[in-house]
């Protein structure tokens, strides 16, 4: 199967999807991180005042790790900051006076997060069915695989069918993120509008929500296509 040149495509189309998606939020990013949006404070006050505005006192905020990993808890009702974010939180590259300027994209990745929190007080059926699906989801994107390809390998159609099935929840996690993140980036929209950033602001927080939104399309692309070469190798060359 790995040397199976349909392998070698449908591996060369994933890995163009996901790096096409994951350097345009990069450089998206990049570009809205040295644009003033106008709000004089850092990424932890600006999400305590847009929680608090929405009535979600109750969501605490901590900061995380790493690059953009910022996201928002259910589980917990917490709102991560993520390194990035919190350390770029003041303007790159201008002149910034009178204390910490928020970036705009800084400003659009904590509003998209608030974004979720005030979905999940509102049970947005989207997001529920998506934690709905967690667990299998998990199962189909790491375990499954390797039942399909012991299953093609020994030939134990049976096995390779119950591990396509497990994908497919992988499958359907991808899809049903979907709406959720657009829902999360039309209230983020809303929330940086309502605290006066318009015009080139407004366009540069909806260009780095976009961009992220095109990383969750990635994921359902090369996630529908890995199923779907999968279910060939099942099915479409049984002799």
């Amino acid at each position: 199967m790995f040397f199976d040149p349909l392998y070698i495509l449908v591996l060369v189309v994933t890995l163009a999807i996901t790096g096409w998606a994951a350097w345009r939020v990069r450089s998206t990013y990049a570009k809205w991180s040295k644009v003033d949006s106008g709000i004089n404070m850092d990424a932890f006050d600006f999400a305590r005042r847009l929680l608090d505005r929405q009535g979600l006192q109750n969501v605490r905020i901590e900061p995380t790790p790493g690059q953009l990993t910022d996201h928002y808890d259910p589980r917990g009702r917490i709102l991560r900051v993520s390194s990035q974010v919190a350390d770029r939180s003041a303007l790159e590259g201008g002149v910034a006076t009178g204390g910490t300027r928020l970036s705009v994209a800084a400003a659009a990745v904590i509003a998209h997060e608030v974004g979720h929190a005030l979905q999940h007080r509102e049970n947005d059926p989207m997001m529920t069915v998506r934690q709905t699906i967690v667990p299998a989801a998990q199962f189909g994107s790491t375990i499954a695989p390797w039942l399909v390809i012991a299953g093609v390998i020994f030939q134990l159609t049976g096995l390779a069918i119950v591990g396509l099935i497990a994908f497919g929840a992988a499958v359907a996690f991808t899809f049903a993120t979907l709406p959720v993140e657009i829902g999360a980036s039309g209230k983020a929209l809303a929330f940086v509008n309502g605290l006066g950033m318009v015009g080139e602001r407004q366009d540069g927080a909806r260009a780095v929500l976009k961009a992220a939104a095109w990383t969750y399309v990635a994921a359902a692309l090369t996630a529908l296509l890995t199923f779907l070469y999968y279910a060939y190798i099942i099915f479409g060359r049984r002799n």
